[in-house]
């Protein structure tokens, strides 16, 4: 696979967006042997499906999303041909009351005991009936050092005025609000109407200050330096340090989230045999190890961890520590009337 620049990533992406999955149109005919892969942006290492297509002989076609209500509203709309998804832990309960996932037959994955004890057995998912964990992180703050004064310490400094114009917010529903309440001391899975308002007219007031609200281009924004301050997921902004050396990543001191991205079957999909053989080669210890080198998030691959980089596997930023590990809570769930009341909110913002 040849480099693709996270820019390259993003515009490849919108346009499967767009356009819907390329190989959907060219479905008739024989069966091949392939797999039709529904993945965040820049969330693989470039040698992983080439090393799995190689070995296997299966085709991997890799469509790529940059926002997961994105991902959620196309499989809602029926949009067919996928066959593999990756999907965060809040949106679980939502693919199953949608239908969109099947079981995941552990009988048939020989490398699913690699996963960590820790993580085999969620909140989202007891018992991983539907999901195989991929990548694991936090949601915090990423910032330029060279810009700052000090170093960000808490939510609040995302609505410094100072800064008005260099900061960027996550364009996500679960994030945005999720890290308003918390700044604010109300509860993270705030179900009251005033609550909800109370998150809004926040990020209302933070509206004024951002830049922009992005998921995806935040990232070359902060190499670049045309943003100081971002809303950020850790991998991400570990992955720009690497081209700029002055970033850095914080949990604020209020608190914030710990996500686990999954592997999930799409229900009826054609090509179960090789999404399962794909599923499999993820676990693989060398391959977790690859993946979570690449891309600087932490793996929950317990058998990948003596592989890992000691530059990763050391990063407190990575695997918090016991004082940063208590500030961090997983997504709490929420039922159908609070999610389209947060939804609701989202927009209003987005509109307002």
């Amino acid at each position: 696979m040849s480099a693709v620049t996270r820019r390259d990533f993003i515009r490849l992406a919108l346009l499967a967006g767009a356009f819907g999955p390329a190989w959907a149109a060219c479905s008739r005919g024989p069966r091949k042997r392939q797999v039709n892969f529904f993945n965040w942006s820049n969330y693989i290492a470039e040698e992983t499906l080439p090393g799995f297509e190689k070995e296997t002989g299966i085709t991997v076609n890799y469509d790529m999303y940059s926002d997961e209500e994105e991902m959620f509203s196309k499989l809602k709309a029926g949009v067919q041909g996928y066959d593999l998804i990756v999907a965060t832990d809040y949106m679980i309960p939502r693919l199953k009351t949608l239908s969109a996932i099947d079981p995941i037959p552990h009988d048939l994955l020989k490398n699913l005991g690699n996963i960590d004890p820790k993580f085999q057995n969620p909140d989202f998912d007891p018992g991983l009936q539907f999901t195989v964990p991929y990548l694991w992180g936090s949601t915090g703050i990423g910032y330029n050092k060279s810009k700052m004064p000090k170093p960000p310490s808490s939510w609040k400094d995302l609505w410094d005025e100072r800064y008005a114009g260099k900061i960027s917010a996550l364009d996500n529903t679960r994030d945005d609000i999720g890290c308003a309440l918390v700044m604010l001391g109300l509860p993270a899975d705030a179900k009251e109407p005033a609550q909800l308002e109370a998150a809004r007219d926040a990020l209302l007031k933070q509206k004024k200050l951002v830049k922009h609200y992005s998921s995806s281009t935040y990232i070359d924004e902060l190499v670049s330096g045309e943003i100081w301050l971002a809303q950020a997921w850790s991998g991400d902004v570990l992955q720009a340090s690497r081209d700029n050396k002055q970033l850095d990543y914080v949990i604020p001191k209020e608190g914030s989230f710990i996500w686990v991205d999954s592997l999930c079957l799409i229900r009826g999909a054609d090509h179960r045999e090789e999404s399962l053989q794909l599923i499999d080669y993820i676990l693989r210890p060398e391959v977790g190890a690859q993946i979570a080198n690449a891309k600087r998030f932490a793996s929950p691959n317990g058998a990948a961890t003596k592989l890992l980089d000691a530059s990763l596997r050391q990063d407190p930023r990575v695997y918090p520590p016991p004082d940063i590990a208590k500030r961090l809570r997983f997504y709490p769930p929420l039922d159908p009337d609070t999610e389209e009341l947060w939804n609701r909110t989202w927009q209003e913002v987005k509109v307002m």
